[in-house]
């Protein structure tokens, strides 16, 4: 389901709890999308930006370990300064990291077979990072973390080259509509 970047009563899952940390890529194309889809989401001026080349797989691939210890003691600081409750995800399209990180193979063709394809590649990196964090939080939690302050959601992303934005990930926690 394509979702509207100003028609927020049009968005197929909760509305975000509190503050929200958004990870998004690079790409210079698409940042006024991004913040207009985060406006849409009631979010103006509430929500850290980490930007990663790749996104999610920026922060889960192994070239650039360190990208991922910066993401989750960024992730650790900004739940306890700025209330995040949410964490946002957002992948894009032909996106020049993934093809970087991940070979030729990764650019598909612009054909309804290609964007089935590049999309479940998306698919399985944002689920990876966001298993990650879910395990991350519980681990805080478990280790006498405030419960309610490491009860994060989870929201996947990905938008198209014109701004249209997608979920990626409609399943598993968090996901109770």
């Amino acid at each position: 389901m394509e979702i509207h970047r100003r028609l927020p009563e049009r968005r197929p899952y909760p509305a975000p709890r509190k503050n929200v940390l958004l990870l998004s890529c690079m790409d210079l194309r698409l940042i006024d999308d991004i913040c207009g889809f985060m406006d849409g989401d009631n979010l103006e001026n509430r929500y850290d930006q980490l930007v990663f080349a790749g996104a999610s797989l920026g922060v889960m691939q192994p070239r650039h370990a360190a990208w991922r210890d910066v993401f989750f003691q960024h992730l650790d600081i900004a739940v306890q300064l700025h209330d995040i409750r949410d964490v946002y995800i957002m992948e894009h399209r032909n996106c020049g990291a993934y093809a970087h990180f991940l070979g030729p193979e990764f650019e598909y063709p612009d054909t309804a077979e290609g964007e089935l394809a590049e999309e479940e590649e998306h698919r399985k990196h944002a689920k990876s990072l966001r298993d990650a964090i879910m395990a991350h939080c519980a681990d805080r939690r478990d280790s006498g973390g405030d419960p309610e302050l490491w009860d994060i959601h989870v929201r996947c992303f990905l938008m198209d080259l014109r701004g249209s934005v997608r979920m990626l990930i409609t399943e598993g926690e968090n996901y109770d509509f």
